[in-house]
């Protein structure tokens, strides 16, 4: 009887112990989905990360010994581990309630130096009592994008600033989409690049800079339509406005005070406002740095080789 007592007692303690440092699920559910799952470098990729508390307690994010702390675990090739921009706690001062959930959205492009083309592999994590919860991995890839514009300007007030502004197309579930990629053509800044939607490739983009040095975009995408969309040197996005025109024969145009504008201007009924492709979930709930707001400084740091 003591005998077998003792093995009940030791399998319970080896349980015990295996759990404390294993991967669970179960008291802890963690959903991860990414957007888009085959990128061109530098794009926003996008994780959604869905966490419910199936704990019967209060899960805590704060700087208590026994709160809880979610991270990523980001690889490439052979498990080598992507550098993390910072260590800034992504999840802190939240308070989750037994059977609640949270989501948040992730700049995966913000958090992580994915410099280079290839197949990467997420996964989230959470770490509670000296137990560690593990979503399911996901995998994303990295391509060359096919250029198709380049134009290459100066910025206005900041000698020595040279630009350069590059259109790219990537093939994708829902066709080809355009991207915009603003790079400082003198040394090795990335400052953004920027989904601009569907093209029809019947007709070249073009590309114009006004005299603010802001760079102007007119392509066509679907049923005629034409999108004019302007960013600023450091890549913030101005404005985007959609044509319908059937002529096939809007332009940009440089005007005498220095303005880039469309011509011939379609009538009103046909001019309607447009915007750069958003997120999969509202901004309220996505995290990114203060230097992706700003669109200064390099954000993306050395182009690739």
């Amino acid at each position: 009887m003591l005998l077998s007592l003792n093995k009940t007692v030791c399998a319970f303690l080896t349980t015990a112990v295996l759990l404390a440092g294993s991967k669970l699920s179960g008291q802890v559910e963690l959903d991860l989905t990414v957007e888009p799952v085959r990128a061109i470098l530098f794009e926003s990729i996008y994780a959604q990360i869905v966490i419910r508390n199936n704990t019967g307690g209060i899960l805590s994010f704060d700087r208590e010994r026994d709160s809880a702390r979610f991270f990523f675990e980001l690889e490439r090739r052979k498990h080598n581990a992507v550098r993390q921009k910072n260590h800034t706690p992504l999840m802190f001062g939240v308070n989750l309630v037994p059977g609640g959930s949270k989501t948040n959205v992730f700049d995966l492009t913000s958090l992580y130096s994915m410099q280079s083309h290839g197949m990467y592999k997420l996964k989230a994590y959470l770490e509670w009592n000296n137990l560690l919860f593990v979503s399911q991995p996901v995998v994303l890839e990295l391509l060359n994008g096919f250029e198709i514009a380049r134009l290459i300007a100066g910025v206005p007030g900041e000698q020595g600033e040279i630009r350069a502004y590059i259109l790219e197309y990537l093939g994708k579930k829902k066709g080809e989409q355009v991207f915009l990629r603003i790079e400082d053509s003198s040394s090795s800044k990335v400052f953004a690049v920027h989904k601009l939607g569907h093209i029809v490739r019947v007709r070249k983009p073009e590309m114009k800079i006004d005299e603010a040095g802001n760079v102007h975009v007119l392509f066509q995408t679907m049923a005629m339509v034409f999108v004019h969309t302007a960013f600023t040197p450091y890549g913030v996005h101005l404005f985007s406005r959609n044509y319908l025109d059937k002529s096939n024969r809007i332009a940009l145009v440089n005007l005498p005070n220095g303005r880039v504008s469309v011509e011939p201007l379609p009538p009103k009924e046909n001019i309607s406002s447009g915007n750069i492709l958003l997120p999969m979930a509202s901004s309220s709930n996505l995290v990114t740095p203060a230097e992706s707001r700003l669109g200064r400084g390099g954000l993306f740091g050395p182009k690739p080789e």
